[in-house]
């Protein structure tokens, strides 16, 4: 049996991968919350967040696994980049599937504007309505393609998390990690919904800097496809599952 370790994307649940339970049942689905790891002690000094939740994960969920079981790591969004760093800190796993994930910004102005506008949406959630800021969220231009919301209870989420989140794992403060995604050397699927036109350029992008990517597009979706064509989204990833 495979073990497979979902991540869920910014303002999350675990819970979101649970339509999928029934679908992969084949295999050990282990629903992970990306909060559950990482670390009283955390600094805030930019990359380092990212891999010190990369060894908080990878130390926790690893060590207890059958060495005889394959474990592949899934990642969408923010969960992708996040995966991203842990198949980097590690070679215990065999294989990923990596969703609407950005690997880096490639100039500095991009990235300290994705750190004020990070800092600006963390101190919307801690300081304004959760349905006003959960509504504008939504309505970013990269949601407008896709065809679902979900419903985020206010009383599901710890606002102070969510401010830390965005402003730890701010995109902005994340390295480009295309060098080191180039020498990973395990399958990776690699996905992007085929409206999400922005990831699609990455999508493709990855599959050219490294050969063991495999690239498809989910149709019919936009940037949270797998739950946009769920059906689709099983198919692809059970193909590339069954094959590792």
């Amino acid at each position: 049996m495979t073990n497979l370790h979902f991540l869920h994307g910014f303002l999350g649940l675990a819970s979101d991968w649970h339509c999928f339970a029934k679908d992969f049942k084949e295999h050990d689905c282990k629903f992970h919350n990306i909060y559950d790891y990482l670390g009283k002690h955390e600094n805030n000094q930019k990359k380092r967040c990212f891999y010190s939740w990369a060894n908080n994960f990878n130390a926790t969920v690893l060590h207890k696994n059958d060495t005889n079981q394959k474990n592949i790591l899934i990642g969408y969004s923010l969960g992708g980049r996040l995966a991203l760093h842990a198949l980097i800190e590690s070679k215990k796993w065999d294989a990923a599937i990596i969703i609407s994930a950005n690997p880096g910004l490639l100039n500095n102005s991009d990235k300290q504007a994705r750190i004020l506008n990070d800092k600006l949406w963390s101190h919307r959630f801690l300081t304004e309505k959760w349905e006003f800021v959960l509504h504008l969220w939504n309505s970013q231009d990269i949601f407008l393609n896709s065809k679902i919301n979900f419903n985020r209870a206010e009383n599901n989420f710890n606002k102070i998390e969510i401010a830390n989140i965005l402003n730890k794992f701010s995109l902005g403060k994340q390295e480009n990690l295309r060098e080191k995604i180039k020498n990973l050397d395990i399958p990776i699927l690699w996905l992007a919904g085929e409206n999400d036109i922005k990831f699609i350029k990455i999508l493709y992008e990855m599959k050219d800097i490294n050969k063991k990517i495999e690239a498809k597009t989910i149709l019919d979706s936009g940037h949270r496809s797998p739950w946009e064509n769920q059906a689709e989204f099983v198919k692809i990833s059970l193909n590339f599952i069954n094959k590792i």
